[in-house]
């Protein structure tokens, strides 16, 4: 079997510390770019988030993608346009925005290259000041009249759990909801996930599936965990993750994970 493709998280897989990309990482990926197999990153993240560490990896301008939103959007890494941009209606979000006001649960919001929020805090500064970005403000997004490719509501997991059970009348047939953290749920359009994401993109690439490696770590990985030939989970992913995967790295995000996972299966390639 060989693999051709690497769909890998970013945040609690590829960075250390959600912030850098060790150099272990980097060689490895380089190794396997020298072997023909490309690597893309599939993320949660917004593309402003994701764009400095496609110059670090040299992967900006290649022929590839990058996949961010949970695959609500994708991009054409030698332009850096949006191939795929996938959206709900913030009206259909306004039951879930109230029940989050309800219980104290921060929204963020997101479409495209623009991300918003009701009020400025310390974590959204911190956010835009990590990211590289600015925050629209919508004081009431029950009142918004747009559209998001992507929400994130964040707070305590015991709220996220009431907010996750009473927002099921709401979803149906408009959005996914998943956790992609022990205090993150997430809401993208209906029928988006990485899994869906990553299979388009190999399709597009002309590869099977049984030739895609995946790597991630938590919820909203599974879909592409599941999806892939080889669906592998880092060391410390949550308990779902691991469930999914085939594979589970000795490593975790902070030693170097993805390169343990590169070498291992590149390079046992190799020598077959």
């Amino acid at each position: 079997m060989k693999y051709k493709m690497i769909f890998c998280d970013m945040d609690g897989t590829l960075l250390v510390n959600h912030r850098a990309i060790s150099e272990e990482n980097k060689a490895a990926i380089r190794f396997a770019k020298q072997k023909g197999v490309d690597f893309v990153i599939c993320t949660g993240r917004g593309v402003y988030g994701v764009e400095p560490y496609l110059k670090e990896l040299e992967l900006m301008g290649d022929n590839g993608y990058v996949i961010c939103q949970n695959g609500a959007t994708v991009y054409d890494l030698r332009t850096m346009e949006t191939i795929l941009l996938r959206t709900f209606e913030a009206k259909d979000f306004a039951p879930i925005a109230k029940i989050a006001h309800r219980l104290g649960i921060a929204i963020q919001m997101y479409h495209d290259r623009t991300f918003m929020g009701e009020k400025i805090t310390p974590r959204t500064e911190e956010y835009c000041k990590v990211m590289g970005t600015e925050m629209k403000i919508i004081p009431d997004v029950t009142q918004y009249d747009g559209k998001f490719s992507k929400c994130l509501l964040d707070g305590p997991r015991e709220k996220l759990e009431i907010l996750h059970t009473e927002c099921q009348p709401y979803i149906k047939d408009v959005m996914n909801v998943f956790f992609s953290g022990p205090n993150f749920l997430e809401f993208v359009p209906i029928g988006i996930s990485k899994g869906n994401a990553m299979a388009k993109t190999a399709e597009k690439a002309g590869l099977p599936l049984s030739q895609v490696i995946a790597i991630g770590d938590s919820g909203n990985d599974v879909p592409m965990i599941e999806k892939a030939g080889l669906g592998i989970a880092v060391a410390n992913a949550e308990a779902e993750a691991k469930a999914a995967a085939r594979i589970i790295t000795k490593n975790d995000c902070e030693h170097h994970a993805v390169a343990e996972v590169i070498y291992r299966f590149l390079e046992q390639e190799a020598e077959n």
